[in-house]
């Protein structure tokens, strides 16, 4: 598609991060321009040729086919049904299979006799391969290329070299880590005795990785891949020469300075909970009222359902969409959850459409609880139009009204037609949906100030100013972030300018939270950069200051005098990251909030493990992916925290998964090993305030063993972005002797309640204006082990 008009000249440049040809150098040397060239001309007439003729049959998908048919009695959802039939048999550049077709029948057709169009075309074929899952015909191709170059050493050959390790890496990771055991052989660092059982993939990509580190020395990503594939084998770090040997062992997040953290089990299996799906999103929460916290997973793969997974109470999960009435709820790169009818039932909203620009006009679900079976009731609520891409909502009583609103970001619109008859694209106004009250939703946002008009990856709303508003900040995709602050009457204003916080410049996820304890709200946005080796040159020693790097996040410091502070490289924050889905929580029970990434790009390149950060006492943040076991190598995505067995500290589930559907990947489920910290779990009711209290502020005040006295805040919220983690307050209190008071500030009035005596290591529950707490008869339950089920 070309742009014209006010469009975009490349629509994906700009909306997100687009798959980009899987080889860094694709043929980039001057010596083989007039060549390839000359090879495009032909690769185009050939694939134009065989638009119109039958292909072979493709591989066989990892993700299912679009359904013939559905039960009755389930909710069938025509127009999704079509959406999904409509993007896997067309030329959608993700998930169509008709490029893989025409590029195969050019080559059974053509077979090039000269050796750089043989290459080139095999790297075409063999990324189409890849995408759609079959490895090995991808390996099989390249080797063929590979041993047809006259140069072992020369830049097709070398191009070529790098397309086969990526085609291995893939090759093993298909046959060994997308089993129920061999998700272990993915998550940095391999434990021992637990490589790769099928040792072809890893083998041959060492076997080729050496071979183009001869040629390319310096080649960062190579290097990377080759300390991989010697983990994947349990021949890390011996087996890797030392002069391309990359530092992943447990770093000072295990000792004792910053007092350590425990190792988290991933359980997935062993609880019920085993899928493969693509990039999507999660929520954590109790949807049946029975006091455990219940998953929910969707997949952004249009053909693929939602999840809902109910907490039995037995250490296991049961999946129950079809009972709960979410059979037909196809697709959905976010999930949002919120009680947004104030019946005392948390509901959903699934997000639809990011990243497929044209493709992704489809429209949001909000599916009404009703006592554990949900009802979509989107078009009744009036959220069905206009149908348009997007992956952000936020909830929150900006009216303060005492009922939820949503602030929805959306990706794209239809612009004009320009003189070639092609049909331009740009940002899409944002929505800010004001909740009448009665189930219906308006559009004010034209009227509040707030339309946006960018490519926004993440909104949230915090009260930065103390002022009894919800204010709210944009995280938007190569353009500058917003920050509106709310004026009082309905309206905000722009404050981004003036308070310096418009970066990073490629920002996704986003979140308000109070790091540092100190009463008020700062401002996490992760930063995104999908050229991978942006992140792994400090593996090797790079130390060239990357501060400026779009891949880095900004940690916003609230001075407490209404303004910020960039705080980001002070507290060692300041890696690059390529990061899609993140949230944050308190890993470790001190009453400090700690962060979860979730990392990856559409690239296969992209192996790099997700990231934790563990938070030491406010003030600094220390890298604890590798020592607490949660540098899985699978794509993350949704990141949701929750107490999943009531022990009184939280679990993380993420929800694992690339964009192509070769890159599917089954989700993570974190135990928490319990660091014998105290804990308090607070779940409010809001009465004038909205039900499920979002917005709402919680101070606890501890005695600690010296005998002095600190406060743990939380503002009830959902947590990050792709991830709703639950919306009772787990509030770690660290190695507090007892609470002194806990204080609650409600959101609708500003009303401040103030409790003594509430017990530690306790569920309470609050409801507005009552004056009284009560404690929950909530016993911890079990929650899966580590072996197979």
């Amino acid at each position: 598609m070309q742009a014209g008009g006010q469009g975009f000249e490349s629509p994906q440049l700009h909306h997100s991060p687009a798959p980009r040809p899987m080889l860094r150098h694709s043929l980039p040397y001057a010596s083989l321009q007039v060549t390839v060239g000359l090879f495009t001309i032909f690769v185009v007439t050939l694939v134009c040729l065989a638009c119109s003729q039958s292909s072979k049959d493709g591989p066989t998908p990892l993700l299912p086919s679009p359904p013939d048919d559905r039960d009755a009695g389930v909710v069938a959802l025509d127009e999704l049904q079509s959406y999904c039939t409509s993007l896997t048999t067309d030329d959608n550049p993700y998930l169509g299979p008709a490029l893989r077709d025409r590029l195969s029948g050019v080559y059974e057709r053509s077979r090039p006799s000269d050796p750089a169009l043989l290459g080139e075309l095999a790297i075409l074929l063999s990324t189409e391969q890849l995408r759609a899952g079959d490895a090995v015909s991808a390996v099989g191709l390249l080797e063929a290329a590979l041993a047809a170059q006259p140069d072992p050493a020369g830049p097709v050959a070398t191009t070529l070299l790098d397309a086969l390790s990526l085609a291995y890496l893939k090759m093993g990771e298909l046959s060994n880590c997308t089993t129920v055991d061999g998700r272990y052989t993915c998550v940095l660092p391999v434990d021992g005795g637990e490589g790769h059982s099928d040792r072809r993939g890893s083998e041959g990509a060492i076997r080729v990785l050496i071979r183009l580190l001869d040629i390319e020395p310096d080649n960062l990503t190579a290097r990377w891949l080759l300390n991989v594939a010697h983990m994947t084998l349990g021949t890390y770090p011996d087996g890797v020469p030392s002069e391309f040997l990359a530092d992943l062992e447990p770093d000072s997040g295990a000792d004792s300075e910053t007092g350590g953290i425990g190792r988290f089990e991933e359980i997935a299996p062993s609880a019920g909970i085993y899928d493969l799906t693509l990039a999507g999103g999660a929520v954590v929460d109790d949807f049946d009222n029975d006091g455990l916290l219940d998953i929910v997973a969707s997949s952004w793969h249009p053909c693929v359902g939602l999840q809902f997974y109910r907490n039995g109470g037995d250490g296991r999960f049961v999946n129950v969409t079809s009972a709960a009435g979410l059979t037909g709820q196809l697709g959905g790169l976010n999930i949002v959850q919120a009680d947004y009818d104030n019946d005392g039932w948390t509901d959903l909203l699934i997000l639809r459409g990011g990243w497929l620009i044209s493709d992704g006009e489809m429209r949001v679900s909000l599916l009404r609880n009703e006592q554990g079976v949900f009802r979509d009731v989107t078009a009744d609520a009036g959220l069905a139009e206009p149908a348009r891409p997007g992956q952000v909502g936020a909830w929150a009583d900006y009216d303060n009204d005492g009922d939820l609103d949503l602030y929805l970001c959306n990706e794209a619109a239809s612009g004009d037609v320009n003189p070639d008859g092609v049909t331009t694209w740009g940002p899409s106004p944002s929505q800010l949906m004001r909740n009448r009250g009665n189930g219906t939703f308006e559009d004010v946002a034209e009227a509040a100030g707030v339309l946006n008009e960018r490519y926004c990856k993440g909104a949230a709303w915090g009260d930065y100013d103390g002022d009894g508003l919800a204010d709210l900040y944009v995280s938007n995709f190569e353009q500058p972030n917003r920050l509106y602050r709310a004026v009082g009457d309905g309206s905000f204003v722009d404050v981004t300018i003036e308070l310096g916080v418009q970066e990073p410049h490629s920002s996704f996820a986003t979140w308000w939270w109070d790091y540092d304890n100190d009463g008020d709200l700062d401002i996490y946005v992760a930063g995104f950069d999908d050229d991978v080796r942006i992140y792994i040159s400090g593996l090797f020693g790079d130390v060239r200051d990357q501060s400026d790097a779009a891949g880095v996040a900004r940690l916003f410091r609230n001075d407490g005098s209404g303004g910020f502070d960039d705080v980001t490289s002070e507290v060692g924050l300041d890696a690059p990251a390529m990061v899609m889905g993140a949230g944050f929580g308190d890993l470790d029970g001190d009453g400090f909030q700690d962060i979860v990434l979730g990392t990856g790009s559409v690239d296969f390149d992209a192996l790099t493990p997700n990231l934790a950060y563990r938070s030491v006492g406010g003030q600094s943040f220390v890298d604890v992916s590798v020592a607490a076991g949660l540098g899985h190598l699978g794509k993350g995505h949704g990141v949701a925290f929750g107490d999943l067995d009531r022990d009184g500290d939280q679990d993380v589930f993420v929800q694992i998964g690339g964009f192509y559907p070769g890159d599917a990947f089954s989700d993570a489920l974190y135990r928490n090993p319990s660091h014998g910290n105290a804990w308090v779990t607070v779940l409010l009711e809001g009465t004038r305030s909205a039900r499920s209290a979002i917005g709402a502020l919680i101070a606890v005040d501890i005695e600690t063993p010296d005998g002095s006295v600190r406060t743990v805040y939380a503002h009830v919220g959902t947590g990050g972005s792709f991830g709703g983690s639950s919306l009772q307050q787990e509030m770690g209190l660290g190695d507090a002797s007892r609470i002194v008071r806990l204080t609650v500030t409600w959101p609708a009035t500003g009303t401040v309640e103030t409790f003594a005596d509430v017990p530690m290591n306790a569920h309470v529950r609050i409801v507005e204006s009552e004056g009284r707490f009560s404690v929950l008869d909530r016993p911890p339950v079990p929650l899966g082990s580590r072996q197979s089920p």
